[in-house]
């Protein structure tokens, strides 16, 4: 379990609200995943993701210490691109996804740093344990998109 390190990524941010706004994440348009990475053999990473996953946030660009997100994490979806080694990391030994079906980040603040970065803080449920984290954060940009679907 200790080597097991969740990477919440590429939950972009695509608004040019004027007011805090609630967003359900884009799983479906490509624009979200969640990637997990494991140390391996004490020398190397191995990288995979969690298909299914489901969540929502906020965000204010003239409010964003305010933004929340909540994600809920299917642990069952795990593919590593290796079907042995996904059912050798789903086990009881690891992620244990027979009695711990979902894993779930919900945050508890966002602090803004120098220029784009920040940190969003919040608490992992994973393996029926919850833990305060800090994901690092880099804001890369906002506005309408092309198509004028947003």
């Amino acid at each position: 379990m200790k080597s097991i390190k969740l990477l919440l990524l590429a939950l972009a941010l695509t608004t040019s609200a004027t007011h805090a706004a609630e967003y359900k994440i884009d799983k479906k348009g490509a624009h979200a995943f969640i990637q997990l990475k494991i140390l391996h053999l004490g020398y190397s990473y191995l990288y995979g993701r969690f298909n299914n996953f489901d969540g929502h946030f906020s965000y204010d660009k003239d409010a964003i210490e305010d933004s929340k997100i909540e994600v809920i994490i299917d642990t069952t979806s795990l593919d590593s691109n290796h079907v042995i080694r996904d059912k050798h990391i789903r086990d009881e030994k690891l992620l244990d996804t027979d009695t711990y079906p979902e894993a779930k980040f919900i945050s508890t603040s966002f602090v803004q740093k120098e220029g784009k970065f920040g940190i969003l803080k919040g608490n992992l449920t994973l393996h029926g344990i919850t833990k305060a984290i800090e994901i690092k954060t880099e804001f890369i940009g906002e506005g309408k998109d092309p198509w004028g679907w947003i």
